[in-house]
């Protein structure tokens, strides 16, 4: 295991809890809660405001899965990452399908109730699609229960409005469903991708990712 700290970020709508095959795998990590993003930041001013709450002042690892991810590749930029760890994540908006934006546009003008009562309905769907059981689909559905309307909303327009660079100043390492219907396969190029895989990899094939992270790790302490 890597000296560094190392820090993993969930995705939109659910927090630290989704990394609990990870936890169980003896993983040390921090999983953060995230903040509440200043209104009309950008991806860059979240991370810059993560790193500040975190104080990200050493040689750390970054990573996180989806929107968690992509915070990640910001955060690099700014403090002093070795690597960064994407899983069911990407490095660039581009690789958020396009219907993405007008379902942001109507959640706009969309009350505060109804978004909660989508994001149940989603659990859901998500639970079918991915294949969870019952246990992770509770965890998933109390998750998003829990969820912040207002973050929810700032997340995805952070997201829809990321400006990504063509570059980093370290390594990113990337693990991927081969059936990722929110960031599809074909939008991204991971170095390793999981048969049957959806975009709760870390939770459905935790097996493949933990290995995944193990290995990354070990190349640091190589």
């Amino acid at each position: 295991m890597a000296s560094e700290r190392v820090i993993l970020m969930p995705g939109m709508g659910v927090d630290g809890r989704l990394f609990g095959p990870q936890r169980a795998a003896g993983f040390d990590f921090e999983s953060p809660p995230m903040p509440m993003p200043r209104r009309g930041g950008t991806m860059a001013d979240y991370a810059a405001q993560i790193r500040d709450q975190l104080r990200l002042d050493g040689p750390c690892v970054v990573g996180g899965v989806s929107f968690g991810g992509m915070v990640a590749c910001e955060l690099a930029r700014i403090a002093p990452a070795r690597c960064v760890l994407l899983i069911a994540s990407c490095s660039n908006a581009t690789a958020i399908p396009g219907y993405c934006r007008p379902m942001e546009w109507i959640s706009r003008i969309i009350p505060d109730f109804l978004i909660r009562r989508r994001a149940a309905v989603s659990a859901r769907m998500m639970a079918r699609m991915e294949g969870l059981n019952d246990e992770q689909y509770q965890l998933l559905r109390t998750m998003v229960t829990d969820a912040e309307v207002t973050k929810l909303r700032r997340f995805a327009r952070m997201i829809l409005g990321w400006k990504a660079p063509a570059s980093f100043p370290c390594p990113i390492h990337q693990i991927h469903g081969a059936r990722d219907l929110v960031i599809p396969l074909g939008g991204v190029r991971p170095e390793e991708v999981v048969p049957g895989g959806g975009h709760l990899i870390n939770m459905t094939h935790s097996k493949e990712v933990n290995a995944f992270v193990a290995r990354c790790l070990g190349r640091l302490e190589a």
